[in-house]
């Protein structure tokens, strides 16, 4: 999504593992969502980490427009659109990242 729309800052870019075993959402900034600022962000110690079910978190995977998976020192991550899936663009795209959307509203959290 083009820089300066609310959709670039505030929703759903990607998903980051933390050595934790939690996820954190991103923005295509890949900071957590709401964030503007260009300071660094620590993912294993931000406070918006989230203990999604493992139901929810293969469900967004299977969604993923693509997938970086876990290494022993390197948590996975994966992609809910790029720059050809971007869901501003097509009616289908949209419609993929509304049920990526809709996942992570219901997500059940520990």
């Amino acid at each position: 999504m083009p820089i300066g729309r609310v959709a670039h800052t505030h929703f759903p870019y990607c998903i980051q593992k933390t050595a934790d075993d939690r996820w954190l959402v991103l923005n295509r900034n890949y900071k957590p969502l709401g964030t503007t600022g260009k300071e660094w962000v620590d993912y294993d110690s931000h406070a918006d980490r989230l203990e999604i079910d493992g139901r929810t978190i293969a469900a967004l995977r299977k969604l993923a427009v693509y997938d970086i998976p876990d290494k022993p020192d390197d948590p996975g991550l994966f992609f809910f659109y790029n720059d050809s899936t971007m869901p501003t663009e097509s009616a289908a795209d949209w419609s993929r990242y509304s049920k990526v959307l809709q996942l992570l509203a219901c997500a059940k959290v520990k």
